[in-house]
C-alpha cells in the first residue's frame, strides 16, 4: 500500500489553495476598506446631534471639553481644523469663526430626533478630496431645511472633515460653486 500524502502541486491542488486564501483573507480586506466620505459624514452628523442633545439637555455647562459635545472629536477632523477650532475658542473668537452658531452644524439648538432626517449629498469626490452636502430637514414646527457643506480630507484611508461652509446666502446652499 502506498502512503497517499497530501500533495500541494497539481492544478487542481493549486485552486484549492487559492480558494482557501480568497475565503481567509477577503474578510480582513472587506474590514479595511474604508467608508465613503458621504458615510463618514452622515455617521459623524448624526453622533454627533445626538451627542449635543444629551450634553446640553442634561444642563453640563459649556466649557472646553464639551466643545465637540464629548465626542473623540479625532476621528472625525482634521489635526488643522482641531486646532484652529482650539485657537478660536481660546482666543474668545470663536463666535467669528461660527457666527455665534455650532461650527458643524451651523445651528443654536440641537435634537437628537434631528438625527434621523439628515441626509447627504456627494457633490465632488476626487482622489483625496470630497465635497459632501449636509441635508437636515426637520421635522414639521422644528424649523425651515438647512444645509451645511463638509469639505474631507483623506489620510492614509481614513476621509476626515477639514472645513465646514457656512449657508452664507441661503439656507440651502448647493455647494457646486466652492
Amino acid at each position: 500500500m502506498r502512503n497517499q500524502s497530501i500533495k500541494f502541486t497539481g492544478i487542481r491542488n493549486g485552486y484549492k489553495i487559492l480558494t482557501l486564501c480568497i475565503f481567509t483573507f477577503f474578510p480582513l480586506w472587506a474590514y479595511a476598506q474604508s467608508t465613503t466620505p458621504a458615510q463618514e459624514v452622515l455617521e459623524f452628523y448624526q453622533k454627533y446631534m445626538i451627542n449635543c442633545d444629551h450634553m446640553f439637555s442634561n444642563g453640563v455647562e459649556k466649557k472646553r471639553d464639551g466643545l465637540f459635545c464629548n465626542m473623540n472629536i479625532e476621528k472625525y477632523i482634521t489635526k488643522e481644523l482641531h486646532k484652529k477650532i482650539i485657537s478660536a475658542y481660546k482666543s474668545g473668537t470663536y463666535s467669528n469663526l461660527t457666527g455665534d452658531r455650532n461650527y458643524f452644524t451651523h445651528t443654536q439648538d440641537f435634537d437628537a430626533r434631528w438625527a434621523s432626517f439628515m441626509s447627504v449629498t456627494e457633490i465632488k469626490v476626487d482622489r483625496n478630496n470630497s465635497v459632501i452636502r449636509l441635508l437636515m430637514n426637520f421635522p414639521k414646527g422644528a424649523g425651515e431645511p438647512l444645509a451645511v457643506c463638509v469639505r474631507l480630507h483623506r489620510e492614509s484611508s481614513v476621509w476626515k472633515i477639514c472645513q465646514v461652509d457656512p449657508s452664507l446666502y441661503t439656507d440651502l446652499p448647493d455647494c457646486r460653486d466652492n
